[in-house]
């Protein structure tokens, strides 16, 4: 394990990784990554949530200078801090991806969210889809406008579609089959699958965003626990799986912590980089 002075930054998941099961940042959460802050040490989120919904864990944290996130799974980066944003990088989805994308959902019957940078949408077409999309809404802590069909947004191509999923792993699967090669990048992710553009990851993005920031990527130790975390880990200069990450993470990343999202995992690990050689 290397110290913590050898790294510049620290690149962060938030589901299942910083954030506990209930979604919050705990008070040894919080105290840990102020300390890193404090050793000059950058902080970055990097998550599969859309841009508005990691405004309120920045003002929770209350750095002392705006915090880079990774958001949409690497489809948008920006400086975040209490007074808003401001997007440093933004690679949408094609209008002709859109276009296959919405079809093969309506073709299956997914229910569909149409993503960009300002909120989200969807068009559930039963009661059963509405209510699964509220649980959707309250993982990702925003919620979607409802609209009569996705294809009268595709004026303005999305950063990504997601679309609810009962076996996300399978799902995603069967998605990469039915679309055209090279037209999107499709992760299984909590209950639901996204489709982004075909090159962009969270670790090409983070990789991009570092450049932004006058870093290189191996000067990062980052932390996740799910499919969307595989490109991050690998890339960065030290790759830190969660005991609960799924077992594919655990394959690439550079060791696994012995504890559990719920059990402080970033936070203990974090501590340990802390103390003095």
């Amino acid at each position: 394990m290397r110290a913590l002075r050898t790294f510049r930054a620290v690149a962060l998941d938030l589901d299942g990784t910083t954030l506990n099961s209930s979604h919050a940042l705990t008070p040894r959460t919080l105290a840990a990554l102020r300390k890193v802050e404090a050793t000059g040490v950058q902080v970055i989120l990097a998550t599969g949530r859309p841009l508005i919904s990691v405004q309120a864990y920045v003002e929770q944290l209350g750095l002392p200078r705006p915090v880079p996130a990774v958001c949409f799974n690497g489809a948008c980066a920006a400086l975040v801090d209490g007074a808003g944003e401001k997007i440093l990088l933004s690679r949408g989805l094609s209008r002709s991806a859109a276009e296959s994308i919405l079809q093969i959902c309506d073709d299956r019957g997914w229910c569909a969210s149409y993503c960009q940078s300002h909120g989200s949408a969807a068009a559930p077409k039963t009661e059963a889809d509405d209510g699964w999309l509220k649980k959707f809404e309250a993982l990702e802590g925003m919620q979607q406008a409802r609209v009569a069909s996705l294809w009268e947004m595709l004026d303005e191509p999305p950063l990504k579609v997601t679309a609810l999923a009962a076996d996300p792993r399978g799902q995603a699967a069967e998605a990469r089959k039915l679309l055209p090669p090279g037209a999107a990048n499709v992760v299984a992710a909590e209950m639901h699958i996204e489709f982004l553009p075909a090159d962009v990851n969270k670790g090409d993005t983070l990789q991009r965003l570092c450049s932004e920031l006058g870093m290189k990527v191996d000067e990062v130790i980052a932390f996740g626990d799910n499919f969307n975390d595989m490109e991050m880990l690998s890339l960065a200069g030290e790759g830190v799986a969660m005991q609960n990450a799924k077992e594919e993470l655990k394959q690439v990343a550079n060791r696994v912590s012995p504890w559990t999202n719920d059990q402080d995992a970033v936070a203990r690990e974090l501590e340990l980089l802390l103390e003095p050689e």
